[in-house]
């Protein structure tokens, strides 16, 4: 139990602990200001305790330094700083949030938007005049308000890049989040290094302590995760590998070429964004897990549409009602010109099975290698229209009729699956979605019916 100081006569009251530091004599507390009764963070520091030390001291120093000259809305303000009767105080800001610590799952979409978000507070401090290292990112030195707005604390390890390179001042960090070269010349990269052990931390369920069991003692910097989040989309993993790889020329060499990297990935962000600030609070017990599909034409329909502003759900639902109307009127147009017989009834039915199977093997292939992304898409749009065309020639205008609602059907089948999952790790009440989903189907079925049938 630490003893808790007097700050009244400095006009400021201290409310509860809220952690102490590794190194002790450090402790945070959550006070206020007795002049305008505002919540503030009051960080002290003790000379007298048996565990205080130098580079403590040192720390402290730093971060006033530091924060002194900041200026960013994800990174709590300086306030003020105070010498007691046996060490000294930092006021800062005081943010209501918790830790990236305190999440136990969060979805891809969030997890995306904090990055960002973080990756921004990154390159405000990398392009300064004299660009800043933080040199302890970790999900414990990152906070997270009700509107997943990320804030970057604990600058006590930081440092102006080009100084203080002497070994004692920059062999400091939180293993397993700490870049190795942070431990010779840390530079921009080390930073985003340890964004990316962070975000692995929120995609794994690790806590900051066990990062280390995704690495070996053989190459203790390099984090096997692949294996653990095989079902997210192949191009965010690229992306996270590039983040935390040992070798910090095949790292992104800053925040801001990162950031642009990210947002190419995470189509629609800043509608994700605005989705997210209208949610209910974020908190440890309130998050839910993610399972990520990734449908190669769905996705790129949807790049197009992303200024739209609807969820990626509604768009989807919408498309299953449209996707429902059209086959509504290829059945009765085909019912009309096309043969009934086994035979034509058996190649609509193969070439339903067909699409389907090529639809999934360019999503398969898109995942598995971006830079082939051109191929699979001409690959999933050039079949349909080759069994289409053939089908005409081969059997007639009928049968063409037939296979063109065959493809509509395999995308149908397509989109309802991805749509499917989507409720399934999006919506924790699954009823309203799924209702939503097959009254869209149903209204296009009914829809297709009455222009076709009068």
């Amino acid at each position: 139990m630490q003893i808790v100081p007097d700050l009244t006569p400095y006009g400021y009251e201290i409310i509860e602990e809220l952690g102490c530091n590794r190194e002790g004599g450090r402790i945070t507390w959550k006070g206020k200001k007795l002049e305008n009764n505002c919540f503030v963070v009051i960080k002290q520091f003790c000379f007298a305790t048996a565990d205080s030390t130098w580079s403590g001291y040192k720390a402290y120093q730093r971060e006033i330094e530091l924060l002194q000259n900041l200026n960013h809305e994800g990174i709590p303000n300086y306030l003020d700083s105070l010498e007691t009767d046996n060490g000294f105080c930092l006021i800062q800001e005081y943010i209501d949030a918790i830790s990236l610590a305190e999440l136990e799952n969060i979805t891809l979409e969030k997890i995306q938007i904090i990055t960002i978000r973080i990756l921004e507070i990154l390159v405000y401090l990398q392009e300064r005049d004299n660009s800043i290292l933080h040199r302890d990112l970790k999900p414990e030195n990152i906070l997270l308000d009700r509107e997943l707005k990320p804030y970057l604390i604990d600058f006590g390890l930081a440092k102006i890049r080009d100084r203080e390179n002497n070994a004692s001042s920059i062999i400091q960090g939180t293993p397993g989040f700490m870049a190795p070269e942070q431990a010779i010349a840390p530079t921009k990269a080390s930073d985003l290094y340890s964004l990316g052990a962070t975000i692995i931390c929120l995609l794994t369920n690790q806590k900051s302590s066990e990062i280390l069991n995704l690495a070996t003692a053989e190459n203790p910097y390099q984090l096997e995760f692949k294996p653990l989040l095989k079902q997210l989309d192949r191009g965010f993993l690229d992306w996270l590998q590039k983040m935390v790889h040992p070798q910090v020329n095949k790292r992104f060499p800053d925040a801001a070429t990162a950031l642009k990297n990210l947002k190419e990935l995470t189509w629609d962000w800043e509608n994700l964004a605005i989705d997210n600030n209208r949610d209910s609070a974020i908190t440890s017990e309130s998050v839910v897990s993610d399972t990520t599909i990734t449908t190669f034409g769905i996705n790129q329909f949807i790049a197009l549409l992303s200024k739209i502003p609807l969820s990626p759900f509604v768009l989807g639902t919408i498309g299953m009602g449209i996707l429902g109307t059209a086959i509504a009127i290829g059945i009765n147009i085909g019912y009309r010109v096309a043969d009934k017989d086994l035979f034509h009834i058996t190649i609509a039915a193969i070439g339903i099975i067909i699409i389907y199977i090529t639809q999934s093997a360019a999503v398969v292939s898109y995942n598995t290698d971006k830079s082939a992304s051109k191929e699979a898409m001409a690959f999933a749009i050039a079949v349909p229209i080759i069994l289409v065309i053939s089908a005409g020639f081969i059997l007639g205008r009928g049968e063409a009729v037939a296979m063109a609602v065959s493809v509509t059907i395999a995308q149908a089948l397509n989109l309802g699956y991805v749509l499917l999952q989507t409720i399934s790790f999006q919506f924790k009440n699954h009823k309203l979605p799924v209702i939503s989903l097959f009254l869209a189907v149903f209204l296009g079925l009914l829809f297709g019916n009455m222009i076709t049938n009068g």
